[in-house]
């Protein structure tokens, strides 16, 4: 199944309520029992640990979580279905800034959070003209990840 079909099958699961596949806790093994909140994440970051650390971390709370190493491979119809993208500020092709304009170029609605360890007065300026984007320190702190993901996303 591709991306797309993924996300969409997942979602209309998702709308009941239930979640589609019980997330496992690390502690014990066994399935989560918690309302899935349908929230539908794409995560891009070229840096496979912390991509798939916070893909974990999201799927646990119950999201449909897609991830990508590189933002030029993320398809248009991931984005189509995503309701909130989590990516790297610094990447090798492409910066977290310029691609978050791309997406937002694509979805007027989706809102996007830049995670880096490199903050700066820059990114600052740059993140607060556009009003869509979030800041998110690395080593990321998944309470203040799971807090800035349901403010975006406040209907799910």
């Amino acid at each position: 199944m591709d991306d797309d079909r993924t996300m969409q099958a997942l979602r209309i699961r998702s709308s009941s309520g239930a979640c589609p596949t019980a997330p496992r806790s690390t502690s014990t093994s066994r399935p989560v029992s918690r309302p899935c909140n349908g929230i539908a994440i794409v995560v891009v970051d070229d840096d496979a640990s912390f991509r798939t650390g916070v893909a974990a971390n999201l799927e646990d709370d119950g999201h449909v979580v897609l991830q990508y190493e590189d933002p030029r491979d993320v398809p248009v119809s991931s984005l189509d279905t995503a309701d909130v993208v989590v990516s790297d500020y610094q990447m090798a092709e492409i910066d977290g800034i310029t691609f978050a304009d791309r997406v937002r170029a694509r979805r007027a609605d989706v809102q996007v959070i830049l995670a880096t360890a490199y903050w700066t007065a820059e990114i600052d300026t740059e993140v607060a003209a556009r009003p869509f984007l979030r800041l998110c320190r690395k080593p990321v702190d998944y309470d203040e990840l799971h807090a800035i993901v349901h403010e975006l996303a406040p209907n799910h």
